[in-house]
């Protein structure tokens, strides 16, 4: 379980890694989908449960949504590629909110509920100020801070479970 956790927290810190260089950065981010998966695929096969399952082919979902964003990037139009951009926010956000999930469910422990409640909370910030970022430079400001804070959340709330993992065994 310890190294599944520990390929979970690696392959969410790719997820949120660039470098700005179009076919560098979607490596990286296949290679974090790639990892997440495998990840989410080690933790299922000890909880056999349909959350982790759902979340697995949701990465695959972002793994091919990925490509499709960076294959068309230079000539689709403006509204699919909002279209592919909240797609893959809404996948990502929801993979992560499965992961915690399904953590809750089997521990009951009330600082993985209060990581769930976390991360539904900044999850539906996060949608809005998307949602809003096309209206307002203010609400891409605040959906760029929050999307940062999101991340750090989630390498602690990863490295909590990894670091649980690795002492129960």
């Amino acid at each position: 379980m310890k190294k599944a956790y520990l390929y979970l927290l690696i392959g969410t810190i790719l997820m949120f890694f660039s470098l700005r260089i179009v076919h560098l950065d979607l490596i990286i981010h296949l290679c974090s989908y790639l990892l997440i998966t495998y990840a989410l695929f080690l933790i299922n096969e000890k909880y056999q449960s349909f959350t982790l399952t759902f979340a697995s082919q949701l990465m695959i979902g972002l793994f091919l949504f990925e490509i499709l964003q960076v294959g068309n990037a230079p000539t689709s139009p403006f509204l699919l590629t909002t279209i592919l951009n909240t797609l893959i926010l809404v996948n990502q956000l929801f993979v992560f909110y499965l992961v915690i999930k399904s953590e809750s469910d089997v521990t009951e422990s009330f600082h993985v509920f209060k990581y769930k409640r976390m991360d539904i909370f900044i999850s539906l910030s996060l949608f809005i100020l998307y949602l809003f970022s096309y209206f307002s430079f203010f609400a891409s400001s605040l959906f760029n801070i929050l999307h940062l804070y999101f991340f750090f959340f989630l390498i602690y709330v990863f490295y909590k479970f990894y670091h649980w993992h690795h002492h129960s065994s």
